[in-house]
């Protein structure tokens, strides 16, 4: 049967839309402006990292789509408070990344030859990496409640309802969880330095520098230290 259109389903759909035109239109700039990419140099060299980079890819656009995608298949229309929280969030991570590529792009531009630690790079390594966990992380806030399906009372079973009934009413939710989990996995190898070359790149780059070796040291990878920014004000 045809599920119908809800508020959430709509939301959903119009912040994955604005975040895909947004990194589609930076990331075309950005190819037109740098002609390639130096981190995917050797990965694009072979076949084998050829189809790797783009099997990720396709498996990242999946994997990260399915709070949204699950959500579409779910006619309720959620929880008004989470919708709202899940939007702020959303709205907070695309405007962290979004300022976290325009400043490191700025920076870039007359300073090609040093590391960006200004602005949002100032508190974390990788602000982009953070912004997308939270505005991916909204999206699945906002559509958790309604993946998952209301249970009645079982016949003849004295009002019980089954264990196993239970889990399986969760199990679109547990399913959209692994968005989460797998992006916040793929970032932390990222910054790590075990996924992808970037760190061995940023190292043989900006290794020897004092400044460098004192922010790798102090700036967290992805997620500020609330606390310590706290104690500066």
């Amino acid at each position: 049967p045809k599920v119908p259109v809800v508020g959430r389903s709509l939301l959903s759909a119009t912040c994955m839309t604005i975040w895909g035109t947004k990194l589609a239109g930076f990331l075309f700039f950005r190819a037109l402006q740098t002609g390639h990419d130096k981190r995917l140099d050797d990965t694009l060299s072979t076949i084998s990292g050829t189809f790797g980079f783009w099997f990720v890819s396709w498996l990242w656009g999946i994997i990260c789509s399915l709070p949204h995608t699950l959500g579409t298949t779910s006619s309720l229309t959620g929880n008004g408070l989470t919708t709202k929280i899940g939007a702020i969030m959303y709205l907070v991570g695309l405007v962290l990344e979004s300022t976290a590529d325009v400043q490191k792009w700025i920076f870039k531009q007359s300073n090609p030859n040093n590391f960006c630690n200004v602005g949002v790079w100032s508190i974390s390594q990788h602000p982009n990496f953070l912004g997308n966990l939270l505005l991916w992380g909204g999206i699945f806030i906002m559509n958790a409640p309604a993946l998952i399906e209301p249970i009645g009372a079982s016949v003849g079973g004295g009002g019980n309802i089954s264990i196993w009934k239970r889990l399986w009413s969760w199990r679109r939710l547990s399913l959209a969880l692994l968005s989460p989990l797998f992006m916040w996995t793929l970032f932390s190898g990222q910054a790590n330095g075990t996924i992808t070359n970037a760190v061995e790149l940023a190292n043989q780059r900006y290794g020897d520098d004092p400044a460098y070796q004192k922010y790798i040291a102090e700036t967290p990878k992805i997620m500020p230290n609330i606390f310590k920014m706290m104690l500066k004000e």
